[in-house]
């Protein structure tokens, strides 16, 4: 035993650490030695590794550094993610916040309909135009019902047109073109219908009036807002249609019971137009007719059947 201890020796002693290079590789090979004594008084050489120890070392260290940044990562997701839900939250957060804000307005006093102007009125009936009006006075202006408002306008007879409009924070204006009375007849009844150039009865009334052309003939019984029939449809779109010189002359309108229409001039000059139709060829034919006549004298201008004739 005394012969291996001291070959043993002689191999330790022959490992000099200056047969080394201080560098990494030498920390990971280095072996030491050490004499222990076991209980039966013999001496052991025990050889250890080191590098054993430094590879467990290093080991730990980089599972420590793994987890390390495994854990960081974790907590970075968690992060990202509560951010996007705090994004999200808060833009809903803001629509119903912006729901509620306009919801408050739209029941608001403040944005209440205060004041309504309205322009153009004439003839229309006042407490018609007033009952308007009063649907719209008070209402929240951002909701209130402008269509409904110029769809009443318009069923007033005498309304043509209508615009109703809103300016915040508190004003409506209502604006209305009015139609233009070119006639009347007297109905069944006894009272005369006031009409325009498309034949709506504007105004039903007990008198005559002295601003618009008579049309001589009996007419039927209808409302203020509704439309005649031919003839007196063609009778009040002739008129309309008249030159200025001959409206000038026009003193009445007659349409007979078999539906012709003639028209009574200055001058004692008849022109009769027959049936309502074709009104502007023989019209045409009425105007060359009388420059073509000049200053001779004439009663009746005949153009019902499409050719103009004077006697």
């Amino acid at each position: 035993m005394s012969d291996k201890f001291s070959i043993l020796k002689k191999l330790v002693q022959k490992v000099r650490p200056t047969d080394f290079h201080d560098s990494e590789e030498l920390v990971n090979v280095q072996k030491a030695s050490a004499t222990k004594v076991d209980g039966s008084g013999k001496k052991r050489v025990v050889i250890t590794d080191d590098s054993e120890v430094i590879d467990r070392k290093s080991t730990r260290s980089a599972t420590d550094n793994g987890a390390s940044r495994f854990r960081l990562r974790r907590i970075a997701v968690r992060r990202q993610e509560g951010r996007r839900r705090l994004r999200w939250f808060t833009i809903v957060g803001l629509v119903v916040g912006a729901g509620v804000i306009i919801l408050l307005l739209l029941t608001s006093p403040i944005l209440s309909v205060r004041k309504v102007d309205v322009e153009g009125v004439v003839y229309a009936d006042p407490d018609l135009v007033a009952s308007v009006v009063d649907s719209v006075q008070g209402e929240p202006i951002l909701t209130v019902d402008l269509d409904a408002a110029e769809k009443k306008l318009l069923a007033i007879s005498w309304v043509r047109l209508a615009r109703v409009s809103m300016h915040l924070p508190a004003r409506v204006t209502i604006e209305i073109v009015e139609r233009s009375p070119i006639a009347f007849f007297r109905s069944v009844d006894g009272f005369n219908r006031v009409i325009d150039r498309d034949g709506r009865v504007l105004d039903v009334i007990e008198g005559d009036p002295t601003d618009y052309t008579p049309m001589i003939g009996t007419g039927p019984n209808i409302s203020a807002g509704q439309t005649v029939e031919q003839p007196f449809l063609g009778a009040a779109q002739l008129i309309n249609a008249l030159p200025a010189d001959l409206q000038a002359r026009l003193l009445t309108v007659t349409v007979s019971p078999e539906g012709e229409v003639s028209l009574a001039l200055t001058n004692d000059v008849e022109v009769l137009f027959g049936r309502p139709d074709d009104f502007q060829v023989k019209l045409v034919g009425v105007v060359n007719e009388i420059k073509r006549q000049g200053s001779n004298r004439y009663a009746v201008i005949d153009v019902s059947s499409g050719q103009p004739s004077v006697r």
